[in-house]
């Protein structure tokens, strides 16, 4: 798929269907201006009147060249040409305009009316399908610049006109029964728009419905009069004296005119799967198991938990393209976006309008609360095969409306979090590679070339990537970036641990960002500000599991309270369980909490915090001894003022995130 950008809803870029970050006001400014005119020269002036709107900063012009730059670094990875081009007096985006989708919007449509002008129907409703499908919203959705609305009302004119042509196709086809509810939505979102009010009181005419016709002429005449003053158009007037002289006009007599519709088109919203896929046989076999052993009268649920960089998406998008077929009115992939670094989680109500439009709704008769969009959703998906992806979910509460009614549909849930309320559900945990899958899954990525000249390196690699999956590809990822580099350098940089999570880092993948998005779920205060600083206070420790009476000491709090922390981290996936009451913190997870101890926790609590846990090794030992020999210790309490109190809410705020 390559590089595509998104405007008709809320921004978007994404390269082969996965996310690309870009942070900044001006430099979405920048890069959606460019895109409006893909292939074509904007001056620098156009775009620093516009982007930088009235600042009159003698570095305007440096900041716009600053801005550009950054983006052709961000988006040259995803494209072979030079993406962003200098041009006399300006800049040009050399993207197809099948990449954006407002171009693509206006092609599809443009081919639509022009297959209608041919009489081709079914050609035509397949075309504007595809076009109104393309909305998520309104266009340009949340900027506010000037420029911006007036290319938002440009678009939003050009949906609505598309979307009227297309309800003329069906209601010439005789398809009145169905327009009803589209059309009753697309009226009473726009009171004053004259076209579908008339299209209403046709469909309802045909659908034998006069009197509800003609109740919709005079709710128009009402609002027109008090709003703006005026009566209704020759067009709706005319509309009306048909409907009550039952003019023949208003039939549907000639055959040409019943045209078979095409067939609603099947959404397959998959992104690429990835040849590097390796390993996970077993999982793989139960995810297969899980989506064909069905329940009568119940969707089937799987869900995938792991901690971040796992595997889940990669895994669960692998499985779906194997399956894709057996589900033949498509394929549904929505990102819940819990994990995405800068990001806000969908609602449930802006996840089930994604869904809803991907079903085939127009964005006008997507409902706009959460208990009709969700009847909505299972009314459309009752008598479907659909299989639905819902990668990257937050919690139960996100997922459980987004579950189809039909008996013949799937789910596979992806999620950091165990869907334990989840009704109905399948649970597959998902953990690192061994050494052998991470090799494999590494050589698959790497330059196998280099991976063989320096063999001895890549196990190094391999071996500090700690078998997750997320490090192995910026470790290759780095490699590509670096051909003059060798795999010595890199398994070097990686053999310091406090240059691990550097080197673990390449454009807008970081392992540090996956670990900050599960601190920032966790949960809110008092117990989140405990989690968060147990997790930090572990950090400082070597050893190889925790358990509640170890953290107790560490963190001066009574047992009760360090385990309640613990099971939180627990739940975060960070920490892993390792036996009954111990836990194991992974290793990169170790190494950024002990990072960020040194940034946010004071010197004399770490030190008062490891002398707590050092003198409770010391008694455990001298406890053991004496249960063996038989003899007693006398330990002295330590006075209440000993050790400070933990840290207070302002710590918290200070985490990264």
């Amino acid at each position: 798929m390559g590089l595509e950008i998104k405007i008709l809803g809320p921004w978007e870029a994404t390269a082969d269907g996965a996310p690309v970050r870009v942070s900044g006001e001006r430099r979405v400014g920048v890069l959606t201006r460019l895109a409006l005119s893909a292939g074509q020269p904007v001056s620098a002036d156009e775009l620093l009147a516009q982007v930088w709107g009235q600042s009159t900063a003698t570095t305007a012009g440096k900041q716009l060249h600053i801005v550009v730059s950054k983006l052709r670094s961000l988006l040259s990875p995803h494209e072979d040409d030079e993406i962003i081009a200098t041009v006399s007096g300006g800049y040009q985006l050399n993207l197809t305009c099948e990449r954006i989708d407002a171009h693509l919007f206006t092609l599809l449509a443009r081919q639509a009316r022009a297959a209608r002008d041919h009489g081709d129907v079914a050609t035509a409703d397949a075309l504007f399908q595809r076009a109104l499908a393309l909305w998520r919203g309104n266009a340009l959705a949340g900027m506010t610049a000037l420029w911006a609305q007036v290319e938002s009302a440009r678009l939003e004119e050009e949906h609505l006109t598309t979307l009227e042509d297309h309800i003329d196709l069906r209601l010439a086809a005789g398809d009145h029964h169905a327009v009803v509810p589209v059309l009753t939505a697309h009226a009473e979102a726009h009171p004053l728009r004259e076209r579908p009010r008339a299209q209403l009181m046709l469909a309802l005419y045909r659908a034998a419905r006069s009197s509800e016709a003609l109740a919709v002429y005079q709710e128009t005449r009402r609002v027109m009069v008090d709003e703006l003053g005026i009566e209704p158009g020759a067009a709706l007037r005319r509309m009306q004296q048909a409907v009550l002289r039952r003019d023949p006009v208003l039939r549907l007599t000639s055959p040409m005119q019943r045209a078979t519709l095409a067939k609603p088109i099947v959404p397959i919203e998959l992104p690429a799967g990835t040849r590097a896929f390796t390993a996970r046989t077993a999982e793989i076999a139960w995810l297969h198991q899980a989506l064909t052993d069905t329940v009568p009268e119940l969707p089937t649920v799987a869900a995938i938990h792991g901690p971040g960089g796992i595997g889940k998406s990669a895994l669960a998008i692998h499985v779906a393209h194997a399956v894709a077929d057996r589900f033949t009115d498509g394929v549904l992939y929505l990102d819940l976006r819990a994990a995405t670094a800068g990001r806000h989680p969908l609602s449930p109500l802006e996840a089930l309008s994604r869904l809803l439009r991907s079903l085939g709704l127009d964005g006008t008769a997507v409902p706009t609360t959460l208990d009709e969009a969700a009847a909505r959703y299972r009314a459309l998906t009752s008598t479907r095969k659909l299989l639905v992806i819902l990668d990257d979910a937050l919690d139960a509460s996100q997922v459980r409306p987004l579950i189809p009614a039909g008996p013949a549909c799937a789910v596979i849930v992806t999620s950091r979090l165990v869907m334990a309320s989840l009704d109905n559900t399948r649970h597959l945990p998902l953990t690192g590679l061994d050494d052998a899958d991470a090799t494999a899954l590494f050589a698959g990525i790497a330059d196998s070339g280099r991976v063989r000249a320096e063999p001895e390196a890549a196990q190094q690699i391999v071996r500090q990537c700690s078998g997750l999956p997320l490090a192995l590809r910026i470790a290759a990822a780095r490699l590509a970036a670096q051909p003059d580099r060798t795999l010595t350098h890199l398994a070097n940089q990686l053999a310091d641990p406090d240059r691990r999570l550097d080197a673990l880092e390449h454009a807008d993948l970081a392992i540090r960002d996956s670990i900050a998005v599960s601190l920032q779920h966790l949960p809110g205060e008092p117990v989140g500000h405990d989690a968060a600083h147990a997790f930090l206070l572990l950090g400082l420790l070597e050893t190889p599991t925790h358990t509640a009476a170890a953290t107790s000491a560490l963190a001066d709090w009574p047992e009760h309270r360090a385990e309640t922390a613990l099971n939180h981290l627990l739940d975060a996936r960070l920490l892993e369980p390792a036996g009954p009451g111990r836990y194991r913190m992974h290793d990169l997870i170790r190494l950024y909490a002990r990072e960020q101890a040194a940034h946010h926790v004071p010197e004399p609590v770490r030190i008062r915090a490891t002398h707590r846990i050092a003198a409770n090794v010391s008694d455990s030992r001298h406890e053991s001894v004496s249960r063996r020999t038989g003899t007693r210790r006398t330990r002295c309490t330590p006075s209440p003022t000993s050790d400070p109190a933990p840290p207070g809410p302002q710590a918290r705020t200070r985490l990264p995130g």
